[in-house]
């Protein structure tokens, strides 16, 4: 009798767990349904998004088509302004040098180079590295980086001169004639002046590269708000234009934009005399460049169609897009 009641206690035991080993294969196989049945969901969704997806795309891609034509546009552009007569000889030297210009130089000579103060004793001319895929690899095509390696080697690059800007004393002596300095002519938000240039110096961390022309700036206070250098003269009318500036920040795409950007935040300063669709513009936090995204300095058109074409455009990128 005992042995029987001991069989039949572990037949009740055992059914109980082959009950409770099928009601968890039952929930088991419930979440997978479930899951099947999101999963088929999601790339249902996922089909349906895609045109979107390749909508904004193509949408983009026309948005910066739009903004940043061609080299050959941009000539079209500027025959045009020049066909209506209404320029000063400086104005008309300028745009057709700017028309032609090959970015091939050092960029103090450029028809356009920027100007940033990124702290209290650093301002000057700045150019940031352009490189070219040659044979499947990427070549540095940056003048300032030609001329500097014929200084130095990437031996005397040491730790101590990571994240700090490094000067070159008499680098630029190699190619100027006479040792004598080059002079630029500086325009910031409300004048014209000149100074010369100084020296050569780069600037290199994880995120950011730059070489800088250090400008003398006996004649240039903390309440100079510099925008950019030119060898050219350019008479410019001082101005702000508020429609401008709203046209600015309504053509500004967020969802167009890969990294953050302070485009939205540009503004006019001054219009090129004799035009009436010519200005500067600029992002900026004076008197230090050191709060914004992407500091930047450029020359826009206003066409009929108040769209806004980029004749020339430079920023910094403080936020570190590269490092993204």
């Amino acid at each position: 009798m005992k042995y029987k009641i001991i069989i039949l206690l572990t037949l009740i035991i055992l059914s109980s767990c082959k009950d409770s080993k099928q009601g968890k294969e039952i929930v088991i196989e419930k979440h997978i349904i479930s899951e099947k049945k999101h999963t088929e969901k999601k790339i249902e969704q996922l089909q349906t998004d895609l045109p979107k997806v390749n909508n904004k795309v193509t949408d983009c891609d026309e948005y910066w088509k739009d903004r940043f034509t061609s080299d050959s546009l941009k000539a079209e552009y500027i025959n045009e302004i020049i066909s209506k007569k209404t320029l000063s000889e400086n104005n008309l030297n300028f745009l057709n040098a700017l028309k032609s210009q090959k970015e091939n130089n050092l960029v103090f000579k450029n028809v356009l180079s920027p100007i940033f103060r990124l702290s209290d004793s650093e301002i000057g001319i700045l150019s940031f590295p352009k490189y070219e895929k040659i044979d499947n690899k990427f070549i540095s095509v940056s003048k300032e980086m030609e001329l500097i390696e014929k200084f130095d080697t990437i031996t005397n690059n040491t730790m101590e001169h990571f994240g700090k800007i490094r000067f070159y004393p008499m680098l630029l002596n190699s190619v100027i004639e006479n040792n004598s300095k080059p002079k630029i002519n500086y325009y910031t938000t409300s004048k014209i002046d000149s100074t010369k240039i100084l020296e050569l110096g780069t600037y290199i961390d994880e995120c950011l590269e730059y070489y800088e022309y250090s400008i003398d700036t006996t004649n240039i206070t903390k309440n100079d708000s510099l925008i950019f250098s030119s060898p050219y003269k350019i008479d410019l009318v001082f101005e702000n234009n508020k429609r401008i500036d709203s046209l600015i920040k309504s053509d500004y795409k967020k969802e167009c934009l890969d990294c953050p950007n302070s485009q939205e935040l540009q503004k006019t300063f001054a219009k090129i005399k004799g035009t009436d669709n010519l200005y500067f513009i600029y992002a900026d936090t004076f008197p230090i460049n050191n709060e914004l995204d992407t500091p930047s300095r450029a020359l826009i058109l206003i066409n009929q169609k108040n769209k806004i074409i980029y004749l020339w455009y430079e920023e910094i990128d403080l936020f570190g897009c590269s490092c993204l």
